[in-house]
């Protein structure tokens, strides 16, 4: 019985969140369609509508629905996070930034040189096409 109504409200609060973003798509689509409608209005008004119309429906997105505030929420621990993280100083990294170019360039000479090796065997010695 318990589980039955922890289903039921779970399918409603679902239901809501569906409902909160259709109504912030409906917000953002007549933001434009006034901006396409209202030809003859000046043209701060209707470039005001569908600036109106996102606003909107950011804020019903981020502070109306628990999925925007999740988002919010993940966004805000990912910014603690990355205060966190401790960095290079900038003599190591740009040390390592040349040993990765070097390494790079290393590999795509030994890279095209196998690569010309096996194209030589193939075609020139054993297909005979040279």
């Amino acid at each position: 019985m318990i589980e039955q109504l922890s289903h039921d409200s779970k399918k409603s609060s679902r239901f809501f969140e569906v409902a909160k973003f259709l109504l912030a798509c409906v917000f953002v689509v007549s933001g434009i369609w006034g901006f396409y409608y209202l030809v003859d209005s000046p043209s701060y008004v209707r470039v005001l509508l569908p600036f109106a119309g996102i606003l909107l429906a950011l804020v019903i997105v981020f502070y109306w629905c628990e999925s925007g505030k999740k988002f919010l929420r993940y966004i805000r621990d990912s910014y603690t996070e990355f205060k966190k993280v401790v960095w290079l100083p900038r003599n190591d990294a740009m040390r390592m930034t040349g040993f990765v170019i070097v390494f790079v360039a290393i590999l795509s000479v030994f890279i095209y040189l196998a690569d010309s090796a096996v194209s030589w065997l193939f075609f020139d010695i054993l297909l005979k096409r040279g």
